[in-house]
């Protein structure tokens, strides 16, 4: 008796805090495709991170929208430093961006990425939180900075391997 009156009595709360919270939809959050890869140069060696994804979820906070993001990074080295212990810094961006094309906001981040001994491959989870203006239809994009040496490094190295398919 004891039990099935507890797991009612569980059920009820469970229904009673589902029914006061409330779902808020979320603005678009997206990669940026162009600036989703980062290269990094060590001892004349590429070390590369990707953006992999972004999941956000979103909840009401006063007259903001609070947007927190899960974003999963992953870095790759290649075999030759693979013997060394070395920490890379990815710097990536966050920006809040309004229909008429203002960015509301744009933040900054360094990831240190540490590659242990006989580490190729690094993943990292990072949690964000953006506010919103809840009157302003916005969205929010994410990618890595990049310098013209990185940029043009990477389009090269996306033609290659465009041009180099064979049918």
């Amino acid at each position: 008796m004891t039990k099935r009156f507890f797991s009612l009595l569980c059920l009820s709360l469970a229904g009673c805090n589902s029914l006061t919270s409330e779902r808020v939809a979320c603005p678009r959050t997206s990669i940026l495709a162009e600036f989703s890869k980062s290269l990094d140069i060590h001892n004349g060696l590429p070390i590369r991170s990707e953006l992999d994804s972004v999941i956000p979820e979103c909840r009401k906070d006063g007259l903001q929208t609070v947007l927190d993001m899960r974003l999963r990074i992953t870095s790759l080295r290649p075999l030759p430093s693979f013997y060394t212990r070395i920490t890379i810094k990815p710097s990536y961006f966050v920006a809040v961006i309004d229909n008429a094309g203002t960015v509301l906001s744009r933040s900054n981040h360094d990831l240190p990425v540490l590659f242990e001994e006989k580490q190729t491959t690094k993943v990292s989870f990072i949690h964000l939180e953006e506010k919103i203006p809840v009157d302003k239809e916005v969205a929010v994009y994410i990618g890595f900075n990049l310098d013209e040496t990185q940029l043009e490094f990477l389009r090269k190295e996306r033609n290659k391997n465009v041009y180099d398919q064979k049918p």
